[in-house]
């Protein structure tokens, strides 16, 4: 079984600003024009705009900061980090600066980089819950689970109704052996958001761990329901039904993975095996076939040993 841990992860602070100085009206209206062209997805045209409002006043935090934001939202990770921490040699206040870096620093798998930068936003301002929540995700993806759900716990109490904090504790507690913890914050995080995909998909492999196949299913079919695009969903909805001998529902669901990842090994491998189930030996053995082609050796040693 694939169990993928999707959770809410940082929230980008959006709130996006500029501090004319020197040539205010002209700065400013570059850095309003980048912003109007980042709200309407224009990353490029954002950047240009932004790096014109630089190009007329080279200490402009805010402007390194919004064109930060913007190489982020295309993809330009390592250049979002260069400019935040532009941002912050000029301005060391700059709270969003340092809370965006780490997420930046996150997303290159620097978690380390990371809490120390949320950590910086944190001690600008204590009464941010985002922070905490945004920290606890960077102290999970080194292992301080514990660490995690601490912050979690202490964005929650800022912010009862932050449901992804609910949900990303729930997954921390998952990782750090609380099962039942985990199920119950799964479930406070759908009590505040009941179209909270990723919660129901959460607590769907939670139900799967402890033995309850038919919850699992219902959690998977409501993910499914929000998010139709979600395909860890219908693979592990497919070893559910599998193991309360809905072998003709596993069918159904591993052909829906196959339908997005074509090149899946172990889809083929999985719908081979309840196919078999179902009597479908030629079936069966056409999906093993395309698995041994993409690499799976189960399916390869399953060949052999039924090789006349």
């Amino acid at each position: 079984m694939n169990i993928i841990q999707r959770g809410a992860v940082f929230a980008v602070l959006l709130a996006l600003f500029g501090v004319a100085t020197g040539y205010a009206q002209t700065v400013q209206d570059y850095i309003e024009s980048g912003i109007e062209q980042g709200s309407q997805g224009r990353v490029k045209e954002a950047i240009d705009d932004f790096s014109k409002a630089l190009m007329l006043d080279p200490g402009n935090a805010g402007a390194y900061y919004n064109r930060g934001l913007a190489k982020s939202l295309g993809g330009d990770i390592a250049g979002a980090i260069n400019d935040y921490s532009r941002a912050i040699k000029i301005d060391p206040s700059l709270l969003g600066a340092y809370n965006n870096r780490g997420f930046a620093r996150a997303a290159l798998g620097d978690f380390k980089g990371a809490v120390e930068d949320i950590s910086s936003a944190i001690s600008l301002d204590p009464t941010v819950p985002e922070f905490y929540n945004n920290r606890g995700t960077a102290r999970s993806g080194l292992g301080d689970y514990n660490g995690a759900i601490a912050d979690y716990t202490r964005a929650i109490e800022l912010n009862p109704r932050l449901a992804g904090a609910y949900n990303n504790r729930g997954l921390a507690r998952s990782m750090a052996g609380d099962l039942q913890g985990a199920i119950r914050d799964y479930s406070l995080a759908l009590e505040r958001d009941q179209r909270y995909d990723a919660a129901w998909y959460n607590r769907g492999n939670a139900l799967v761990v402890s033995g309850d196949f038919r919850g699992a299913i219902a959690d998977y079919d409501k993910a499914l329901i929000l998010n139709a695009g979600l395909v860890e969903a219908y693979n592990n909805r497919a070893y559910a039904r599998a193991a309360l001998g809905d072998f003709s529902g596993a069918v159904a669901d591993m052909t829906s993975v196959i339908s997005v990842l074509p090149d899946n090994a172990e889809a083929y491998y999985n719908r081979g095996i309840a196919k078999k189930k179902l009597g479908d030996g030629a079936g069966a053995k056409e999906d093993f076939k395309r698995a041994a082609d993409l690499g799976d050796s189960l399916s390869v040693k399953i060949l052999q040993e039924t090789a006349p």
